[in-house]
């Protein structure tokens, strides 16, 4: 199972945004600063499996599970865009989005695809969804988080290389996102 991001999405904050809370009155590093934004909301993604900017992924599935479960390490999903299987000889067969259901179980996100799709994909299928929070909709907490982690590094841009960031997590953003972690047993 391989989840590509296909992008799309507006970050949840501007560098004006950041400006304003950080306190910044120069208009020279705008850049900087979005590069920041960027860098701390993929942290915070990667850290929580929350989605901050909605965006479209593609579910590369090979072998397809025999019980049409796929469980995403993503959320939220919003639901399913596209659906293509790939028959023996690797024909692709185009299905309705309605062919895959999007279920929530205790905190676990997945994609069943329904009898007909796994039926098709003798060499695996494709799955294209959205994930993420609507515009305006992400949480306060990791907002916060977010705005410090770019303050945090914009205060260190000229000792840590822009490719190394965000270089220090502070400790008030980790405490905002320890509630979103996700627990695996």
């Amino acid at each position: 199972m391989t989840t590509i991001d296909l992008g799309g999405g507006v970050e949840p904050m501007t560098a004006a945004d950041i400006k304003i809370w950080a306190r910044i009155d120069r208009d020279d590093e705008d850049g900087l600063i979005a590069n920041l934004i960027r860098a701390a909301r993929e942290t915070i993604e990667a850290t929580t499996g929350l989605v901050l900017a909605r965006r479209t992924f593609r579910l590369a599935l090979d072998p397809v599970p025999g019980d049409g479960w796929a469980e995403v390490r993503l959320s939220p999903i919003v639901g399913v865009t596209s659906i293509t299987a790939y028959g023996a000889d690797g024909t692709p067969i185009i299905f309705d989005p309605g062919e895959a259901i999007v279920e929530r179980v205790l905190g676990i996100e997945a994609i069943r695809l329904s009898p007909a799709v796994r039926m098709a994909a003798a060499n695996g299928v494709e799955v294209e969804f959205e994930a993420g929070f609507a515009v305006g909709m992400v949480p306060e907490n990791l907002l916060l988080a977010l705005r410090t982690i770019v303050a945090a590094s914009y205060e260190l841009r000229a000792a840590v290389d822009l490719s190394q960031q965000p270089a220090v997590l502070p400790t008030l953003a980790r405490s905002l996102l320890a509630p979103y972690r996700r627990v695996r047993i």
